[in-house]
């Protein structure tokens, strides 16, 4: 059973139930001695279009009106009477050309987490679920690493997301060198800049598939990452990345802590945040 999680989200996500207080009875029933609340943040509408932002449910995501006068006030209110510990944070996307927006944000909470779901490259949107290419995977590596350069997050969530649809060199579903150079990298830049690796269980949740390979494994987290985690200093959290209370203590989380004992990582119980 986990200690914590710092990956919840509510209803104001839009793809979500519950609300802050519903998830802080259910960490207390746990057992949890910390629980972080960490609901989309608004995300801009710059290079999509409005079908695009629809068809993502991004225009389903809090306002930044609902942040400031709902969300905020609400986990506020938790910290004050919680007999645990509770931090307010959200979870964004990075895009470069907003960097002065994601800065404004993290004045205003404990803590941000990395979801990168979405990315701008060459005036097109792109994104891990749909069909991702050798070159699309290193854009969307050097976009996450400017993300963790830049000091903003803790945790980076689902770092292997980029896995879940990407077809190597030959067009198979395969883990080939390229898909092996960017994991090392996206590793590498997590421990220099001391950023927070997350299994997370969301993705278990979701169920396994054959690959090329003939293996079953899950959509993420994907073995062969976390093979190239294991036994480096990178810190390691499980994320429940919750989207209804009862998914605090749901039968992913406890898989996704048998998924970590297969490896050797640095596996943290809590997360020490930054200033």
């Amino acid at each position: 059973m986990l200690k914590a999680n710092y990956h919840t989200h509510t209803y104001l996500c839009g793809h979500a139930t519950g609300d802050v207080d519903d998830y802080v009875n259910e960490a207390v029933r746990l057992g949890f001695k910390e629980l972080g609340m960490s609901d989309h943040a608004h995300t801009p509408e710059y290079f999509m279009s409005a079908d695009e932002y629809r068809h993502n449910f991004l225009e389903e995501i809090m306002t930044d009106d609902e942040f400031d006068n709902n969300y905020v006030p609400k986990v506020l209110e938790a910290k004050k009477r919680s007999d645990i510990k509770i931090y307010l944070g959200l979870e964004t996307e990075y895009f470069p050309e907003f960097k002065d927006y994601f800065v404004k944000l993290r004045k205003k909470v404990d803590y941000l987490i990395l979801g990168e779901h979405f990315f701008n490259y060459k005036g097109s949107n792109y994104s891990p679920y749909d069909p991702f290419t050798p070159r699309l995977a290193e854009v969307y590596t050097d976009i996450v690493i400017e993300a963790m350069e830049s000091g903003l997050y803790t945790i980076f969530a689902h770092p292997d997301l980029f896995l879940m649809n990407y077809n190597g060199e030959n067009g198979h579903r395969v883990f080939d060198k390229t898909a092996e150079i960017c994991s090392k990298r996206i590793i590498d830049a997590a421990i220099k800049n001391d950023v927070y690796l997350e299994i997370n269980a969301n993705g278990i949740a979701k169920g396994a598939r054959r690959t090329d390979s003939g293996k079953n494994q899950y959509l993420y987290p994907r073995e062969e990452f976390w093979n190239l985690v294991s036994g480096t200093k990178a810190k390691v959290v499980i994320g429940a990345d919750a989207h209804k209370p009862e998914a605090l203590g749901y039968f992913a989380v406890e898989k996704a802590i048998e998924f970590a004992k297969q490896f050797d990582l640095n596996l943290c119980d809590f997360v020490e945040f930054k200033k």
